[in-house]
Order: C-alpha cells, then sequence, then structure tokens
C-alpha cells in the first residue's frame, strides 16, 4: 500500500464521516416535526393528511438542514414562521368547527400573510419560506385541502410582500 493510496482513503473516511455527522444533525429536526405532526394529528384527527403532510415536512427541513450552508438558521426560521398560521388553525378546528369553508381559507390566509410578513427579511433564504409554508399547512391541512393551500400562499404573499418592502443594502 502506497502513501498515495492510504492518504485518499483517509480523506475519504473523513468526507463519510463529516457527512455522517452533518446528517446526525439534521436529523434533529424530527424532535420538533414529529411533535407538531402529533398535534396535528390528535387535535384534527386527520391522521392521515397531518402525517403526509409532517412526512414532506421533515424530509424538507432535514434536506435544507444537511445540505445548505445556513440550513440549521433557514429551517428553524421556517418552522418558527409556520407557527403562527398552524396555531390560527388549530384553534380555528378546536373552537370554530362550524366554519364556513370560506372564512376558514380566509383566516388560514391571513394568518399566514402575516407570519410570512413578520419573517421576510433579507438573511432568509427561500427554503425558510418552504418550510414555513408545510408548517402553516401542516395546521391547516385538518380543516381542508383549501385552507392548506391557503396557508401557504399566504407565508408566500407576505413574504414576497415584506421583501419588496426592505431596501437593498
Amino acid at each position: 500500500m502506497t502513501l498515495e493510496i492510504a492518504v485518499d482513503t483517509l480523506h475519504a473516511r473523513a468526507r463519510r464521516s463529516y457527512e455522517r455527522g452533518r446528517l446526525t444533525l439534521a436529523a434533529r429536526a424530527a424532535l420538533v416535526v414529529v411533535p407538531l405532526t402529533a398535534l396535528c394529528a390528535r387535535e384534527t384527527e386527520e391522521y392521515a393528511r397531518c402525517g403526509a403532510i409532517g412526512a414532506m415536512l421533515l424530509v424538507a427541513t432535514i434536506a435544507v438542514r444537511w445540505r445548505q450552508w445556513r440550513g440549521v438558521q433557514a429551517s428553524t426560521a421556517g418552522l418558527l414562521t409556520g407557527i403562527l398560521p398552524m396555531t390560527a388553525a388549530l384553534l380555528l378546528c378546536r373552537f370554530a368547527v362550524g366554519w364556513p369553508p370560506a372564512a376558514a381559507i380566509a383566516t388560514c390566509t391571513s394568518a399566514g400573510l402575516v407570519a410570512g410578513a413578520l419573517a421576510a427579511r433579507p438573511a432568509m433564504h427561500l427554503s425558510s419560506f418552504a418550510i414555513a409554508g408545510l408548517t402553516a399547512a401542516l395546521g391547516c391541512i385538518g380543516i381542508g385541502f383549501g385552507t392548506a393551500v391557503g396557508g401557504i400562499v399566504g407565508v408566500a404573499a407576505g413574504a414576497l410582500a415584506a421583501e419588496s418592502l426592505i431596501p437593498n443594502r
């Protein structure tokens, strides 16, 4: 075995260990996403829908945390941003069961709009808004598919509107 082969082998092993560590760090997002999904499923009794959105949120969060340079900050910002419309939707499910669908869609969209506007800042990445939209959809999916789309659209619209108002540096 020559020295050159040993260095290449050592480099490959170091790279694998480095990537394994990054993936392990990224997988810690499950400590937040799984309880949010369970809360959604328990409150709305829409286990399959909440499970599907929760799985998409988990995959997106892990991918962002693992593959992006500032993925941990981006995913954390996205989760925190999406909590506002998620909470509004879960409260709506709990206390206003008989609301008309249009009012429910308006509530989820408005909450998403406010959350997106509050979270928009130059440091946020596009992936933050994707995670925020999925987090919002997690709470809104219990009411219906339209409210989940409304929450996602609200987060995106609020972020874009606020982003356009922030002056360039």
